[in-house]
């Protein structure tokens, strides 16, 4: 897996995810799956926002120094 910080690591699963985190009222919950170019994949939960458009700006930030590794990004409304 290709990290932020450009250094491989020996395994093909990340995941980042804070369970202390809450929704906001009036948010809607998100969840992305990173694919990179080495083949290994991130998933990202607990994104609260209010709409896809900006759950993807908020992926495409997190990810912003490794883009170039970036094969995919696949970004699902979690259901409460």
């Amino acid at each position: 897996m290709i990290l932020p910080d450009k250094r491989p690591v020996e395994r093909d699963f990340a995941n980042i995810t804070d369970y202390s985190l809450e929704c906001p009222k009036g948010a809607r919950k998100f969840f992305a799956f990173i694919h990179f170019t080495d083949d290994s994949t991130c998933l990202w939960s607990n994104i609260f926002t209010f709409n896809r458009t900006f759950a993807t700006m908020l992926v495409i930030e997190k990810f912003g120094d490794c883009l170039e590794y970036v094969s995919s990004i696949n970004i699902h409304e979690q259901e409460y």
